[in-house]
């Protein structure tokens, strides 16, 4: 080192001094070197790209300005091209953040986060405020998430090989939080494969053939003359219909996880079959969670009971006209959203009318003389449910028929091979419940026995050969169904009357 001492020689002398030993810059350049204040360091006049950081808490030294302006960590620029701005990536007078601490800052990182998707890609699409796009809005931008859409699976696992968008609906999969449009989240299929067939279920649109024979339950307690049942959610039980055809004493009866059963509302004196749907959470309808509409034996007649049973409406609803038809097992509180979240209705007369929360019906179909019962809307995913997504489906009994119909009215006909009692929509991890009315006993399988199958349709039919229940299945190419089978230990099936899919568990099928 070669150390300056004044009087010794001129500052001249010494600077050519430097220059004759190697320097690292003549004089005319360090002449032209700023000093970083400790606030913004100041312009590069000399646009050598190199500016003397010495303040700011951001370390002393040289840093690279790589657009010769200004200094990159202070400034509207973006390094390292990815359409996100330093500043954004965590570059300031505090340093430089690296989220992945991969060693690589993150504002000259191409995957800050790495999970495979590049912040190109994460960080396009702004919202109209400017801000950068958070899909699962948790606070935390795309580029700095592992888990953009907050499904449960990774980016790393959705963006794998590249950016897919398997169902093509123009949505990235690891944006898209029903990644193959089959009806069910990624976050309820999860990255298990039900069916075993080497694909994913959040991956996989159609289930394959892989369900064995199911164990049918009977539970502990019976009941007299049941026919109706729906989960009530609410109280995390299941209600059914009782006392067939009177309704007497009572119409309704909760049945709790330990079998016990109880008078659900005064609702009594009921006729004919009383079938039951209540309202689930989630709905876009304006019902309260754990509602009631059932039939009450009068044309046209629709009841509404409040979640707690204790307010009672009877009738709620008299459809407009004469000659209606029952509402006997054909009720439905909409979940898709395609019908609003409305109530829907079928009557024995062949009349389908959507009822709103304020008790406003529009009629949607009239089929004179066709006596409907069964009733579920589907959801609208084409790639799960085919022809009959986003359609009502109901059942023809006496006909063999199974009824589609659009929001626009028109009906297509299909024959299954099955006299339709009932339809549900087989839901993950529930447990299914079914009203035996031939044997006056409530029946029930573990949810878990029916995942293979799931989001799936089940068609229950009252005359009991077999099972009795059959799985109606799109595969991409046609409307398919086959009837299910029981273990040899099964408890007795012989009619079955109305079957639904719960959360909750009783005795001896545990939630």
């Amino acid at each position: 080192m070669i150390v300056y001492t004044e009087g010794t020689m001129s500052p001249r002398a010494w600077l050519c001094t430097l220059a004759l030993v190697g320097c690292a810059e003549p004089f005319t350049e360090a002449l032209d070197k700023e000093v970083d204040t400790g606030s913004k360091p100041d312009k590069d006049t000399d646009s050598d790209t190199e500016i003397p950081h010495t303040g700011g808490g951001g370390g002393t030294g040289f840093e690279t300005d790589t657009d010769t302006e200004d200094t990159d960590w202070d400034e509207t620029t973006d390094t390292d091209g990815d359409g996100i701005l330093d500043t954004e990536e965590g570059r300031d007078d505090a340093g430089s953040r690296d989220s992945d601490l991969d060693g690589t800052a993150d504002y000259l990182d191409d995957d800050s986060d790495g999970d495979g998707i590049a912040d190109v890609v994460e960080g396009a699409t702004r919202g109209s405020d400017g801000s950068l796009p958070d899909t699962d809005a948790d606070g935390n931008p795309d580029y700095l998430d592992k888990d953009s859409d907050g499904d449960g699976i990774s980016d790393l696992v959705e963006g794998d090989p590249a950016v897919p968008d398997t169902d093509g609906d123009g949505t990235a999969d690891f944006r898209d939080l029903d990644t193959d449009d089959d009806g069910l989240t990624d976050e309820i299929e999860g990255r298990e494969d039900w069916d075993g067939d080497g694909v994913e279920n959040w991956r996989d649109s159609y289930n394959d053939n892989n369900l064995g024979p199911l164990e049918f339950v009977a539970i502990t307690t019976e009941f007299n003359s049941p026919i109706g049942i729906d989960f009530h959610e609410s109280s995390k039980s299941v209600v059914l219909s009782v006392n067939y055809s009177t309704g007497d004493p009572e119409a309704l009866e909760t049945v709790l996880p330990d079998g016990s059963h109880a008078t659900f509302s005064s609702l009594s004196g009921v006729t004919d079959e009383v079938k039951i749907a209540t309202v689930r959470s989630g709905g876009s309808g304006g019902f309260t969670t754990g509602e009631l509409f059932v039939g009450n034996g009068v044309d046209g007649q629709i009841v509404r009971i409040s979640a707690d049973g204790s307010t009672v409406t009877n009738p709620w609803h008299d459809l407009p006209g004469g000659s209606n038809g029952l509402m006997r097992g054909s009720l439905y509180i909409d979940r898709t959203g395609v019908w609003g979240g409305e109530l829907i209705v079928a009557t024995t007369d062949g009349e389908v009318w959507r009822i709103d929360n304020a008790g406003v019906a529009m009629s949607i179909a009239d089929f004179p003389g066709t006596h409907f019962e069964g009733l579920c809307t589907v959801p609208d995913n084409p790639t799960r449910f085919g022809p009959l997504a986003g359609t009502i489906i109901v059942g023809a009994e006496g006909e063999g028929l199974l009824y589609s119909i659009a929001t626009d009215g028109t009906a297509t006909r299909y024959s299954l091979g099955v006299a339709v009692e009932d339809i549900d929509i087989i839901v993950p991890t529930e447990n299914f419940f079914g009203v035996n009315y031939g044997t006056s006993r409530l029946i029930g399988v573990l949810g878990e026995e029916f995942l293979p199958i799931a989001g799936d349709i089940l068609l229950t039919q009252e005359s009991v050969t077999n099972v009795g229940l059959f799985r109606l299945y799109w595969d991409g190419v046609d409307l398919l169904t086959m009837e299910l089978a029981a273990t040899t230990t099964s408890d007795t099936i012989a009619q079955w009357e109305h079957t639904t899919f719960a959360d909750a568990g009783i005795v001896e099928v545990p939630d």
